[in-house]
């Protein structure tokens, strides 16, 4: 029997419970050390802490609140539970503070400690192992977890900037349920492809016929919402859920056709 690494024990002895646990103790410990320029002393503080007297009050995402215990509490963060969903909403808000110290308040201003880079690299792991991945939107200074899907992200990959936050915002939870934001975002990504949706590819028309049905037919680009008055909310959303797959799936038909012919092309160049 071949032994095991002690790399591949420590990975099979990963525990969620046991590190989300480890990752609230360093956002309430760890430190970020911040000099002051004109009496040159330097304070340190928890990161929520420096945040909060620093950068709280400006915050594009702060709502209404008035400091960070107010945007925990109506978050509803409860370091007891264990659930995916409470998991990823405290995962969120704790990355939202963090990218707030990362994007304003650089060095040498501003020194993050060892604690504070652990912190970030643990968050990291635990996403990979709940298969989430990160989602910036710097104009609006907002952090999103999504998650993981390959298509969105081969997807998002070749998209413009906007439609690529549009492709990866479509699965996050906050949207379940969520109709109106759905539509929105659907029709962005459909605008990107819209040439594409028209032609089609030879030996994929089915697809693209489909795909253009359900946009016509889902009151996605035109005001038709006679063709869906006897859907329910639940069954439309199911629609507009296929539908999104469907227009990821008729961008990658076009992907890797282009693929399939350089590789002919560079075939043909050996013989």
């Amino acid at each position: 029997m071949k032994r095991k690494s002690i790399f591949e024990i420590i990975e099979n002895k990963y525990n969620i419970k046991e590190e989300i646990g480890k990752i609230d103790f360093l956002f309430n410990d760890a430190l970020l050390i911040v000099h002051n320029q004109l009496n040159f002393q330097q304070q340190q503080g928890s990161v929520e802490a420096v945040i909060e007297d620093r950068l709280f009050f400006a915050w594009k995402q702060r709502g209404s609140c008035l400091n960070c215990e107010e945007m925990r509490r109506k978050l509803g963060i409860d370091l007891t539970k264990y659930g995916l969903v409470d998991i990823i909403i405290r995962l969120e808000y704790y990355l939202n503070i963090i990218n707030l110290a990362n994007t304003k308040l650089g060095y040498p201003n501003c020194q993050k400690t060892q604690q504070f880079v652990i912190l970030e690299d643990n968050i990291k792991i635990l996403l990979d192992h709940l298969n989430y991945e990160i989602l910036i939107i710097e104009k609006e200074e907002k952090v999103l977890l999504v998650p993981k899907s390959p298509a969105a992200t081969s997807v998002a990959e070749i998209s413009t900037t906007e439609t690529a936050t549009a492709i990866l915002m479509y699965n996050h939870t906050s949207l379940k349920g969520d109709l109106s934001q759905k539509q929105s975002l659907l029709l962005k990504i459909y605008l990107e492809y819209e040439k594409l949706l028209k032609n089609g590819i030879d030996g994929f028309s089915e697809y693209f016929d489909k795909t253009r049905g359900l946009i016509n037919k889902l009151n996605i680009k035109h005001n038709n919402k006679k063709e869906i008055e006897n859907l329910d909310n639940e069954q439309l959303e199911e629609w507009y859920d296929e539908l999104y797959q469907l227009l990821l799936f008729c961008v990658l038909i076009k992907d890797n056709k282009e693929r399939k012919d350089k590789a002919e092309e560079f075939l043909k160049s050996l013989k």
